[in-house]
């Protein structure tokens, strides 16, 4: 059975095959990397009517850049060349969410792609008593009141651990493990915007979306999205006085987290997700889950981008 995160690295695949066919075979090569030849084995491991869902997505995708980015047009009528590049995990980790790497290495010119298959999330980001989330994600560190609220906590989640307990057996899990630990979250966060004034949420938001341009790729039931992230105005340039047939907008991080509280459904409070609202339109949501069947000394974050900027521009091709 393919995994999720094989699904990913397939679909990671099957794109930069579109591009490849897009802008033609002898104009473009692919760095023959570990990562590369692990895709290709995902991809191989599909269904064949998933491998050829994943190329039509892959094409629309690619479709949508040659309008975008004339640099791609230019290697398209042969009068350049393209590398592409597969990038490996441990590039996340260190902010950059990019998938494919798009290049013409003696232009100077680089783009990305983060190709995501069937979801919309973020980072899967953990929380643990040994995770220093302010230093790891914005470069504060976290105060020692918060590491004396989840301590206890997770010394609870290390007895569980030991004697051996599936998530389905801790009784009360939501009102005594999810939502104390989103409590001292909320409050390191509200403590550190109120130390470090226009830091946080510019930092936060960043460290989710990635410190680079880049394209996100969304593969979805019968259709393909392209969200543009170009904060740096790197995407959509002109090049040698060809102009892109569409103009993409720039965007701005936020400079203050406005609210972060609990998630509010009609009258329902949850215990399990907080709601960030911060200027410029950006609004993140931050579920707490177990992301296994047994108990385990650390909990994952679904992190989804639930409000976003006017000028964030979304584009869909159906196929």
């Amino acid at each position: 059975m393919v995994t999720q995160k094989q699904s990913g690295k397939a679909f990671e695949y099957a794109t930069l095959i579109s591009l490849q066919k897009a802008i033609g075979q002898e104009n473009v090569t692919a760095t023959d990397n570990s990562s590369l030849q692990n895709a290709a084995l995902d991809f191989a491991c599909l269904e064949a009517t998933h491998q050829e869902n994943n190329l039509l997505a892959g094409d629309a995708a690619a479709q949508m850049l040659l309008r975008f980015e004339p640099q791609l047009v230019l290697a398209q009528q042969g009068k350049q060349a393209i590398l592409l590049a597969l990038q490996s995990d441990q590039a996340g980790g260190l902010g950059d969410v990019r998938d494919i790497i798009i290049s013409v290495p003696e232009q100077n010119w680089e783009i990305g792609i983060s190709a995501k298959n069937q979801h919309e999330a973020l980072k899967h980001s953990r929380l643990s008593n040994k995770i220093d989330f302010g230093q790891k994600w914005l470069g504060v560190p976290c105060s020692e009141q918060y590491f004396a609220a989840i301590i206890p906590i997770f010394e609870r989640l290390q007895e569980l651990k030991n004697n051996k307990l599936a998530w389905s057996q801790v009784p009360d899990k939501d009102t005594t493990i999810y939502k104390p630990i989103l409590v001292a979250f909320q409050n390191e966060i509200n403590s550190m915007e109120k130390r470090t004034p226009g830091l946080v949420a510019k930092s936060l938001v960043s460290y989710l979306i990635g410190t680079q341009d880049f394209y996100k790729v969304i593969k979805l039931k019968k259709q393909t999205k392209v969200q543009v992230f170009n904060f740096n105005g790197s995407l959509n340039t002109a090049a040698r006085g060809l102009q892109p047939e569409g103009k993409l907008d720039k965007l701005k991080l936020p400079t203050r987290v406005v609210e972060l509280d609990f998630k509010r459904t009609g009258n329902e409070i949850s215990t399990t997700t907080l709601d960030m609202i911060c200027d410029a339109g950006w609004q993140l949501s931050f579920r707490l889950h177990n992301a296994s069947t047994m108990v385990e000394t650390s909990l994952k974050f679904d992190i989804n981008l639930v409000g976003r900027p006017n000028n964030l521009q979304t584009f869909t091709a159906i196929w």
